[in-house]
């Protein structure tokens, strides 16, 4: 009931909500893509080497799910502003990603279960993108709530991934498709409660007007790279910066297993950097109101630059343990951060492309360079090697953070992110 709101009211009190409240559809879909993620995701590595394979060819497989989602989810972005909305594009993303779940319970050669697990990870990296962009633009006041609200997630991460490290300790890697299939179905079922703004009549023009012609020929891609110019360097930046932290993720669980770690020490060690993600989150929306994005950014960075330095030298799973507290703070930061940043640069009509090219950038190129060049050097030079390498491309990426997000993009957090061409106002650059 109440008022009538204008078209830039859009959020939690159009729906009858209190202005500060979260829907409860979208805590319970931020939990259970934790949950999903943690049944499978973490343990591709240690899988694929008790499968035979070597940190190289593990190294390739990654970027070969990360190159393929580098290009695929993009496009995805696009159907989910432009083409069939929101809500529909996750739910496709979902389906699929079930498929190639259930595919893993077949009996199948090596090649064919590199496949799979390549194509799974497309897949599965469209869920968190395309539930940022449907939270951003259902939230009443994104910058404070968004934090709170992406904890859900990283909570239910650190209960799934734990659990299921054990499980998987008495089971066997086996049981990893089931669990994600559970947790695919709720989320299913979940996505369908959620209104998808993307799907109002005025939304798609309003893209359309938004970005002039010159963005038309590449959809919603194009358009977004037209009305902000500065997208092309920032998405450099964050793939280079992340191409240091993803690498390290991917060979972290291998380092645990080589100095004599076990599936509850793996699972152990995403845990803790999951729950220390919850106070980095939370805490992101504060301090970016007093240091702004840009310090926010550039401090996450090079802490987290040292601490995966450190991996390489530290001789004990329990103080790698240690700093993955560290990290997780800094990478749960460093989430807020960056969806944040998005409404800064592009209008509400283009969310889903904006928050899925970053997610492409960071999880998806920043992978494929981690990983395959990272798989070589593990491979030839060792781990202190390639964990110091890894370490001082992040360090490396928060400096070049400093350059690219001066001005407004940067600038201090002032609460509820509006939408510049709904101001009739250009974008920040």
């Amino acid at each position: 009931m109440g008022r009538a709101r204008a078209p830039l009211e859009i959020g939690a009190e159009a729906s009858g909500r209190p202005a500060d409240s979260t829907p409860w559809t979208l805590r319970a879909i931020y939990t259970a893509i934790g949950l999903s993620t943690a049944s499978i995701a973490p343990f591709v590595p240690v899988i694929l080497k008790a499968r035979g394979l070597d940190p190289a060819t593990i190294g390739l497989v990654a970027a070969l799910g990360a190159l393929a989602a580098t290009v695929v989810v993009p496009v995805w972005g696009h159907l989910a502003d432009s083409v069939v909305g929101r809500g529909r594009a996750f739910r496709m993303g979902l389906l699929a990603g079930a498929c190639m779940a259930a595919g893993l319970l077949l009996q199948i050669p090596l090649i064919a279960l590199v496949a799979m697990f390549a194509s799974f990870t497309v897949f599965a990296s469209l869920f968190i993108g395309l539930a940022d962009a449907l939270a951003v633009v259902d939230l009443a006041a994104p910058e404070r709530q968004y934090g709170a609200l992406r904890a859900h997630a990283s909570l239910s991460f650190t209960v799934g991934v734990v659990a299921v490290g054990f499980l998987y300790s008495w089971a066997g890697y086996g049981a990893a498709p089931v669990v994600f299939l559970v947790w695919a179905g709720a989320l299913l079922l979940l996505v369908r409660r959620v209104p998808d703004r993307s799907t109002r009549s005025t939304a798609r023009p309003h893209a359309d007007g938004a970005a002039g012609r010159r963005g038309h020929r590449f959809g919603s891609l194009g358009r977004a790279f037209a009305v902000q110019p500065r997208l092309w360097l920032l998405l450099t930046v964050f793939a280079l910066a992340f191409a240091g932290v993803q690498g390290a993720l991917t060979f972290i669980g291998i380092r645990i297993v080589e100095l004599g770690g076990q599936p509850s020490d793996v699972a152990l060690s995403l845990g803790l950097a999951s729950v220390a993600e919850i106070p980095g989150l939370v805490a992101a929306g504060w301090l970016g109101r007093r240091i702004g994005l840009r310090w926010l950014f550039v401090a996450s960075l090079v802490l987290y630059g040292l601490c995966i330095t450190s991996w390489g030298v530290l001789p004990f799973v329990v103080a790698i343990n240690a700093t993955r507290v560290v990290t997780g703070l800094c990478n749960g930061s460093l989430m807020a951060a960056r969806v944040l940043m998005v409404p800064r640069l592009l209008p509400r009509s283009l969310q889903a492309t904006g928050q899925v090219l970053f997610q492409a950038a960071t999880l998806g190129f920043g992978t494929v360079m981690g990983s395959v060049v990272g798989g070589v050097v593990y491979g030839w030079f060792g781990p202190t090697f390639f964990f110091a390498a890894a370490g001082g491309l992040a360090v490396a990426g928060g400096f070049g953070a400093w350059f690219v997000l001066a001005g407004p993009v940067g600038a201090r957090l002032t609460g509820r992110a509006l939408d510049p061409f709904e101001l009739n106002e250009p974008p920040a650059i």
